[in-house]
């Protein structure tokens, strides 16, 4: 139960924001969300805490877009973190969030607190610069020793080898502190990559920049902060490290997981691994000349290149027994090799295992490489950190290699969800893939059975309005006591949006007949103004920019022609000067996007965005969940489609002013029985289906029972 204290420090906290903030409104769902956050922070456990959580310590909240999430979970997070000695740490799924936290939100809260507490953003290590390879590089360049034109192995050629001189000198006198994201201009890509490290090709301690390293910097002000900003893929990346060494022990933090709808998949990518096999080669061959190098370079025992030279043999021989078993068992024209129910013959078993163990001998003897070279860092530092670079490098390839085995012969527990186990045909290769299918486990053994407290919240969680997929995908249906909160949007959507399904004459199962289809109705769907127009897959939205009219393609900015953050900047520019853009996207560019009023007013959705039916990954989910009796689509396709769904039409109103309109160029909403269910989880606009208009004020929830019969 909270104190008199804690409460009283929440209500000064609200009170203060509700004065600085000439716009806020007082919104009983974000009060709700006040409390219940307290109530489970409330409810943390300690260190001394021996029994496994029954869950209260734990909310799924889904709240809407317009509720106040960041201020309902920030308030009680940092006062009640305080007074019970945690820290909070606030995850999200995108830097764009971060940087809002950092710029906006933090410095806001800091100003109403009733107390000071300290704040910090944790990035991965290569969104800072390496001092030691940025200053080589630097004076390479003013020597005239390098031409980044020749030599840049970046998508962007032929840049200015000042930049680098620049951009020492800027980082040496303070004006920058070394975070790609604090650069006022975009860098080339090639550039970038020849001043950042890894973990491998790092000399930690024994650099003798580490006291002016921007990344080490940024780790100390980590261990001092009181609320740290991380992003969910360094919260993934911690758990299997020492507590402290990026982010503290989970035990002594509170975790609030903003956009956590995007969790489940964070998790599937960060445990799934993959090697290339014919491209490996490069790999053995590389590593004996490497070792040469560093022996000659900084005197070590020859004997290493020696060790080098006849574990390069050994594995080669392994490498080559792999191909051979797949030219033979893999059909030469398969783009998908699919282990059944995730299991592999014991011929590949075998050879498995000798690359698992070759691999293991590799990382030991470039550790070995690597330890020795550390120790020569301060002597020769430039010298050193160019070798660790290249160590680093062949560590990290052999580091994915033996992951990938070892994902790949790991047995899977009798009743769990296996490991999804496939060959990929690349242009001229092949890939060895695996990924587990359902996060649930691992969230389970690394996160919630770790942590102190934990909030996951998102306007978008529930799938089709209930929260039994997301539950399931991260194991929290297994906690009996987890709270669950659903808070609707203030905003009128009533009477400020609509939903459009125009009559079609094609089945989008067809691709060419419903691209064509797309292409005819795009040019008289598109009105004056801001429009975003979103596609299932890249294919089909390169083939509609392709052979659309000039006079939409005159006024449409598409997806990976520019980098995200400029391609938003440009539309946003046009709708300024009043002029019409387009934006052309997968549900990629939509996620956390945010364009109020004129900047979006209408959301085109060319097709429902269900997952690709013949990826090794969903063919292995639908195989798992069949097998026990359940429903492949119902449990696992829908709900993935849903929250997509929902997330697409959660652009157009962002703020309660905001109006305009979505078009799903789908009719399977309408005409197929699911269509009510996904509809049954979008806002309560109207709806005009093949067009027949279900006028305002009637909820569109409420006007889904009208989809029973066929709509004409």
């Amino acid at each position: 139960m909270l104190t008199r204290q804690e409460k009283s420090q929440i209500t000064q906290f609200i009170t203060a924001l509700s004065t600085a903030l000439p716009s806020y409104r007082d919104r009983s769902a974000q009060q709700e969300m006040v409390q219940a956050v307290a109530a489970v922070f409330d409810q943390c456990r300690h260190s001394s805490d021996t029994a496994e959580t029954d869950g209260s310590n734990f909310l799924v909240c889904e709240s809407g877009t317009g509720t106040g999430k960041t201020f309902a979970y920030a308030v009680p997070g940092i006062v009640l973190a305080r007074s019970v000695g945690k820290r909070l740490v606030i995850s999200s799924s995108t830097i764009s969030l971060q940087e809002q936290l950092m710029v906006k939100d933090l410095p806001l809260l800091l100003q109403c607190a009733p107390f000071q507490f300290t704040y910090a953003i944790g990035k991965g290590r290569s969104r800072y610069a390496c001092t030691v390879k940025l200053n080589a590089l630097a004076k390479k360049s003013s020597q005239g020793q390098i031409h980044f034109d020749q030599s840049s192995t970046g998508s962007d050629q032929g840049f200015d080898p000042r930049l680098a001189v620049e951009l020492a000198q800027r980082l040496a006198s303070g004006e920058w502190d070394g975070d790609q994201d604090r650069l006022t201009a975009k860098l080339p890509a090639g550039l970038w990559e020849l001043v950042i490290t890894d973990r491998n090709g790092c000399a930690g301690n024994r650099c003798p920049e580490f006291s002016a390293c921007p990344f080490f910097a940024a780790r100390r002000r980590l261990q001092e902060a009181d609320v740290i900003v991380a992003n969910h893929d360094l919260v993934l990346a911690a758990l299997n490290m020492q507590p402290g060494t990026v982010l503290p022990d989970p035990a002594d933090c509170f975790f609030v997981f903003d956009e956590g709808h995007t969790l489940p998949q964070k998790v599937l990518s960060h445990y799934a691994e993959r090697h290339t096999v014919r491209a490996s080669y490069s790999l053995l061959t590389g590593i004996p000349g490497t070792v040469m190098t560093v022996v000659h370079s900084l005197g070590l025992n020859a004997a290493l290149h020696l060790r080098a030279q006849q574990l390069c043999l050994e594995f080669g021989e392994a490498l080559r027994g792999l191909i051979l078993w797949i030219e033979k068992e893999v059909r030469p024209d398969a783009e998908i090799h699919r282990f059944k129910e995730g299991t592999i013959p014991d011929s590949l078993r075998g050879i498995g295992e000798i690359m698992l163990d070759r691999g293991q001998v590799a990382l030991e003897l470039l550790a070995e490489v690597r330890a020795a070279s550390l120790k020569r860092a301060a002597e020769h530092p430039e010298i050193a950190q160019s070798l660790l670079a290249s160590i680093g490098e062949h560590l990290a390839r052999i580091d994915n290699l033996v992951n990938t085995w070892r994902l790949m012969l790991k047995d899977d527990r009798p009743g769990s969800p296996p490991t999804a186990r496939w060959i990929e045909r690349l242009l001229d290769d092949h890939s060895i893939a695996a990924s587990p299918i359902n996060a649930g486990d691992r969230l389970t053994r690394n996160l919630w059975q770790r942590i102190s407290a934990a909030v996951i919240t998102s306007a978008t969680i529930t799938s089709c309005g209930e929260f039994d997929a997301f539950l399931h995908q991260t194991g929290l249906n297994r906690f009996r006591e987890t709270r669950l909160l659903r808070l609707e949007s203030p905003f009128d959507f009533r009477n400020r949006a609509r939903i459009v399904v125009p009559k079609m004459k094609s089945n989008p199962a067809d691709h060419v007949a419903h691209t064509d289809e797309v292409l005819t109705l795009l040019p008289n769907l598109l009105e004056p103004g801001a429009s975003l127009v979103l596609f299932a897959s890249t294919r089909q939205m390169q083939e509609v920019y392709a052979r659309t009219t000039d006079d939409v393609r005159a006024v449409v900015l598409m997806q990976g022609s520019l980098p995200r953050p400029e391609l938003i900047r440009r539309h946003k520019e046009l709708i300024e000067l009043g002029q019409s853009s387009v934006l052309f996207g997968l549900a990629s560019l939509g996620e956390g996007m945010d364009l109020p009023g004129s900047y979006l007013t209408h959301v085109i959705i060319a097709k429902l965005p269900f997952p690709v039916p013949d990826h090794p990954l969903e063919q292995a989910r639908r195989e798992w969940i069949e097998s026990r009796g359940g429903s492949a689509f119902h449990e696992a396709t829908l709900p993935d489609a849903a929250t997509k769904l929902a997330q697409m039409v959660g652009r157009l109103m962002r703020t309660e002013d905001d109006t305009g309109k979505i078009t799903i160029l789908d009719p399977r909403i309408a005409t197929k029985p699911y269509g009510k269910l996904l509809l049954r989880g979008l806002p309560p606009m109207q709806l005009e289906i093949f067009g027949k208009e279900i006028p305002a004020p009637r909820l569109a929830r409420q006007a889904l029972n009208q989809m029973d019969s066929p709509v004409t």
